[in-house]
């Protein structure tokens, strides 16, 4: 969720109050699109193995993100010429940050209840405050690691409390790869913020990786390869919470000049509505309990970074 556009790099300061509006309507867009994720990729995964959805996922989204910088090319001209340092930070910030962050949380998706993964693994605003809060010391970055600590709370109690954790559906690789998600996530949302580099090349690094990583795990699970109307569901994936999602955020913070960037913490408090309103149960009562305290620390988060930007 960082703020570099799609083809030229972050700029400095904050956009004109004439470009808000549609900026706006860019990160909404974003949200909406993100908050299907879960949903849609649990269904997925109902019907196809996790390595495929991975594949098919990111291989679209791939292909998508690789017309998308044709067409900027085009249009603009060639990206601004990157120096190695930058070039090893595009491969860090979309092969771990965003392809990290794909294939870990469907991973998690397919090991662990759907509810408590997905609160889990877009519960990166928590790693993204502790950062934070060591970055830069102040009474806010204050405030958002206490509001952190009360997310890492709700994350043991929903893995370990009262036998409704590891017991209750999911398993230990499940719990970690949303954890290990949140964390990509947190990555690519602090470093893009703060990259001068194209966000479309760093994107499409981590398409790339992540479709390599889902094609390694199918092999591993010794899955059929003939695509079947299932892999309709991946394609959805990869072309709408993916590409267009993350372009459309990417767009939305560069018109805004980043400000608008708080908002995105809305995600996994909308995605989670959105499962819960499906008929997606949480697996017990430590669960329900640590959920909501994540959900707290995300929603604590919001109003320190709120405050911070005002």
């Amino acid at each position: 969720m960082g703020s570099a556009a799609l083809g030229r790099p972050a700029r400095p300061g904050r956009a004109g109050a004439r470009a808000l509006p549609g900026a706006l309507l860019f990160a909404l867009g974003a949200i909406a699109l993100w908050s299907t994720n879960a949903l849609a990729g649990s269904a997925t995964l109902d019907r196809l193995p996790v390595g495929i959805v991975v594949l098919v996922q990111c291989g679209t989204a791939a292909a998508a993100l690789g017309a998308a910088r044709w067409i900027v090319r085009r249009r603009d001209g060639p990206f601004p010429a990157l120096g190695r340092a930058d070039r090893r930070f595009v491969l860090a910030l979309g092969g771990v940050g965003f392809g990290g962050t794909l294939v870990l949380q469907y991973v998690a998706f397919a090991h662990a209840p759907i509810v408590e993964a997905n609160i889990i693994a877009y519960g990166w605003p928590m790693f993204a405050a502790v950062w934070l809060a060591f970055t830069g010391l102040d009474r806010r970055s204050a405030a958002g690691l206490g509001f952190a600590c009360i997310g890492f709370a709700g994350v043991a109690t929903i893995v370990l409390g009262g036998g409704d954790g590891l017991s209750g559906g999911g398993s230990a690789l499940g719990y970690a790869a949303a954890l290990g998600s949140g964390v990509c996530m947190a990555f690519y949302s602090v470093g893009a913020g703060r990259a001068r580099v194209p966000a479309l090349d760093a994107m499409l690094c981590g398409a790339v990786a992540g479709a390599l990583a889902g094609a390694a795990l199918a092999v591993g699970e010794g899955v059929s390869w003939t695509p079947t109307a299932d892999w309709l569901g991946a394609v959805y994936l990869g072309l709408g919470p993916c590409a267009a999602g993350y372009a459309a955020w990417s767009v939305g913070m560069a018109r805004s000049g980043g400000s608008l960037a708080p908002i995105g913490y809305a995600t996994p408090l909308v995605s989670t509505a959105v499962l819960l309103v499906a008929g997606r149960e949480v697996s017990g009562t430590s669960a329900a309990v640590g959920g909501a305290l994540v959900l707290v620390c995300i929603v604590g988060v919001v109003a320190s970074a709120r405050g911070e930007s005002a």
